[in-house]
């Protein structure tokens, strides 16, 4: 993230989860409609271009060839999330937290939220740009707090407190696509603030990159450096878990895209990689 820069990332993430909603029903296995408000203009008519019946999914398969099965993961672990979200939510958890939330639109576009309090935590770049484009649109949630961060600077209690989170009572925290652009005492720091206002049963949902080694992997760190975005914050399996066990999480499941593609779609398509994790995390 670059100051007075919104996140390059979130848009482009938001661009494929709008795509996505406009692929074939085997496909959309997150459905945004949302996604595409919140884009610029160019991104909006380019989505809706290639998201014509009979080209989606030919522009499916070539994304995922030429991103080497990267484009794959965003609808993917999407999905995932929110699977794990409407458990919770439906077994009493009646707070949202998004960490980096960029674009995100799941208070926007999920139904299951009508009791459930969202925070947004964001650097004030992106979520300024949000804002704007969200415009006139009704949340779903109860309710929507636009909390604006600097995870490197600010502490997440300063920001959330302020907006009326509860610290007694459940959450669920989503950490979506920004643990690898954060340092690793960022990455720390965050984890303790998430332990500390996290009531006994709340949830946390973390993606994080490991530090795999190979030509494609390099190749995507460069590319994420020369966009202003560096990858920081690589972490292996242990490295998490042991983090989550130390602030009091047991977690439930780590997964990757090959297990997410399993149980979403009808089969991996073959040019599938991991580049991403999803662990899931209870405090005990």
């Amino acid at each position: 993230m670059r100051d007075q820069h919104r996140s390059f990332t979130s848009d482009l993430v938001a661009a494929m989860r709008a795509f996505y909603s406009e692929t074939p029903a085997d496909l959309d296995v997150a459905s945004d409609p949302v996604a595409s408000s919140l884009l610029p203009l160019p991104l909006t008519l380019l989505v809706k271009a290639v998201g014509r019946p009979g080209l989606a999914r030919l522009v499916h398969h070539a994304l995922g060839r030429a991103s080497f099965g990267l484009s794959y993961g965003v609808p993917l672990r999407t999905a995932a999330i929110d699977e794990a979200l409407r458990g919770e939510v439906s077994a009493g958890c009646g707070q949202l937290v998004l960490l980096g939330a960029g674009l995100d639109a799941r208070a926007f576009r999920l139904p299951e939220l009508a009791e459930c309090a969202v925070y947004e935590l964001d650097h004030p770049s992106t979520q300024g740009y949000k804002r704007l484009r969200v415009g006139s649109l009704e949340p779903l949630a109860r309710s929507v707090s636009f909390c604006s961060i600097d995870f490197e600077q600010q502490s997440i209690g300063e920001v959330i407190g302020e907006a009326g989170f509860v610290t007694q009572e459940r959450s669920f925290w989503i950490w979506e696509g920004v643990t690898m652009y954060l340092t690793p005492g960022a990455i720390d720091a965050t984890l303790d603030a998430v332990a500390l206002y996290s009531a006994p049963g709340s949830t946390l949902c973390m993606t994080y990159v490991t530090p795999e080694r190979g030509v494609i992997r390099r190749a995507g760190l460069i590319s994420a450096g020369k966009i202003g975005e560096p990858i920081l914050g690589a972490l292996s399996q242990s490295e998490v878990r042991s983090r989550l066990e130390r602030r009091g999480f047991s977690v439930l499941s780590d997964t990757d895209s090959r297990d997410w593609a399993r149980q979403y779609w009808a089969t991996a398509p073959p040019s599938l990689r991991v580049w991403e994790r999803l662990v899931v995390a209870r405090r005990a």
